[in-house]
């Protein structure tokens, strides 16, 4: 139960860091960035089809692709790093509350991002600014509803 609870603690704290993931949705869908983002949203969609650790490997790969299509150089090595650590977890997810935690630890990551992007007007040692990162913690919003509905 203590694991659960603090999963559970974790992805509200993510989603309250992060904000919703409708907020940002049509600033976004105006740059390549938010192209790629409804891409990916629909990917998400049809990821629904799955459960348990079928779900989390396709959400997985949706959010690496979306990286990628983004520029691997739009976010800092550092940020790179623990995004990357996070989705290699969510691959290995045996139980929803690992894949929540998994979701919440790449949230963080780019929440952090996202704060300096919107002090500063970019994340320092990348390329994305503050309407990037919005729609990468958007798309992991989605995730996390994902997981959550169908886990």
């Amino acid at each position: 139960m203590t694991i659960a609870a603090c999963a559970g603690a974790s992805v509200l704290l993510a989603l309250l860091i992060g904000g919703s993931p409708f907020a940002h949705r049509e600033a976004i869908a105006l740059t390549s960035v938010g192209t790629a983002a409804r891409n990916a949203n629909a990917e998400l969609n049809k990821c629904s089809s799955n459960t348990g650790t079928a779900l989390y490997g396709c959400v997985a790969n949706v959010l690496n692709n979306f990286c990628y299509a983004m520029g691997r150089s739009a976010v800092s090595p550092g940020t790179k790093q623990s995004f990357d650590g996070a989705i290699g977890r969510l691959r290995r997810a045996v139980s929803k509350v690992q894949a929540l935690s998994a979701l919440a630890q790449a949230q963080a990551a780019i929440s952090g991002a996202l704060r300096q992007a919107r002090s500063i007007g970019h994340a320092e040692g990348g390329t994305a600014d503050a309407q990037d990162l919005a729609a990468i913690s958007a798309l992991i919003s989605h995730a996390v509803q994902l997981v959550q509905a169908k886990g």
